[in-house]
């Protein structure tokens, strides 16, 4: 009989349930209906009761809800001006993320603006020159705010000879834009709307953090090595002494805050004390109080202990850490504005320790009549001392 309630395998191809597949076994089931399951039929009624149900509901919830809405603010705004009255009905923009484009950047013709600006300025030749000073005098002024070059070449720099030159752009600077959703008083779109350079090089930047990355890296490697050293020395595999843990730096530091000792026979250093009567003021003067104030300094003796200690023990992988962001990290770039002259070149310095020459790329805007300084880029070509020794000694 157990036949009847043996169960069933993994293999079985049946999808029938226990009892019933026992029962096909046994013979007392001779006829099995097998069932298919159809999509539903699509039918216009159904579609037309579906739009006059949305219709109806959209017309009850305009006249119920966005009228009264409508009418209030209406009755709210009626006394702004019109200027405000303009920035207010401005239509709202949502930018989805991963559409900005960069369009092509078009070239000037004769009777745009900018051209004619261009031909203003290269006549003008005392305008060029003074662009060509104010740049030279930027720079300077830029070198003696720097802390490490004051430190280095002296705080008194002045200007000795310049190299600068002049460029007229073909085309006008790439402009970007992005694409979202367009919402206004009364309709919903999908538009797109222009985006400063800068906005989206820094957006880049952000979502795309090479120099923390590597920064990290760099930490990391430090660490893992630091760490694999110790092991070693710990495990006998290396002969040099490996960097001291962080538990060893603690009782390290804690022994250097308790003071210098003093070898005993009998049992193991104390600390040396005062003699004579220094020693009984000392002992006069403590007090239960003092001694709850001590406990406290003590305590907040080893807490810093063990942040220095903890600082001790990564400091050359913070070392490294800011060594490679210094080298790496750059700030965000961005396009001069339309219409912007270029002035390039060098600009050499004489200070008392040393002189210096800077590689300079700027943007003079004629509309504004200064530079841009968000698209400037300065950087130290070279620093020659004026009196200069042997790096190895005498």
């Amino acid at each position: 009989m157990f036949r009847f309630i043996r169960p069933r395998t993994l293999f079985s191809m049946s999808r029938l349930p226990l009892k019933m597949e026992a029962r096909q076994q046994r013979g007392q089931i001779s006829n099995v209906q097998r069932v298919h399951f159809t999509k539903r039929r699509f039918r216009v009624k159904t579609v037309a009761t579906t739009v006059i149900t949305v219709y109806v509901c959209w017309q009850i919830y305009s006249r119920v809800v966005l009228e009264p809405f409508d009418r209030a603010l209406t009755e709210a705004t009626k006394d702004i001006p019109e200027e405000d009255e303009e920035e207010i009905h401005k239509p709202m923009f949502i930018p989805f993320p991963g559409t900005t484009k960069e369009l092509k950047p078009k070239a000037y013709r004769g009777s745009d603006p900018e051209w004619q600006e261009f031909i203003k300025f290269s006549k003008d030749q005392k305008l060029a020159q003074k662009v060509r000073e104010d740049l030279a005098n930027y720079v300077k002024q830029v070198a003696l705010r720097h802390p490490v070059l004051a430190i280095r070449c002296g705080k008194q720099m002045n200007l000795r000879r310049y190299w600068l030159d002049v460029d007229f752009p073909q085309h006008a600077p790439p402009e970007f834009e992005r694409s979202g959703i367009e919402i206004g008083d009364d309709y919903i779109t999908w538009g797109k709307q222009p985006v400063d350079s800068l906005t989206v090089f820094r957006l880049r930047q952000a979502l795309w953090p090479v120099a923390l990355i590597k920064s990290f890296w760099s930490f990391t490697q430090v660490i893992v090595v630091d760490e694999a050293k110790r092991i070693a020395g710990m495990l006998g595999i290396r002969s040099s002494s490996p960097p001291p843990s962080l538990e060893q730096m603690m009782a390290r530091h804690q022994q250097l805050m308790k003071g210098p000792q003093i070898p005993s026979k009998d049992g193991p250093p104390t600390l040396a004390q005062p003699n004579g009567d220094a020693t009984k003021a000392i002992t006069a003067a403590t007090t239960p109080e003092k001694s709850t104030v001590t406990g406290k300094k003590e305590n907040e003796t080893e807490i810093s202990a063990a942040a220095m200690a903890f600082h001790g023990h990564f400091f050359r992988a913070i070392l490294a850490f800011k060594a490679k962001m210094a080298q790496t990290w750059r700030p965000a770039p961005n396009y001069p504005p339309r219409g912007s002259i270029l002035v390039s070149g060098l600009v050499e310095l004489d200070s008392p320790k040393a002189w210096l020459v800077f590689d300079v790329k700027a943007a003079w805007d004629p509309k504004t009549r200064s530079y841009d300084a968000r698209s400037m880029h300065l950087k130290l070509r070279r620093m020659q001392l004026k009196k200069q020794g042997p790096v190895g000694g005498a």
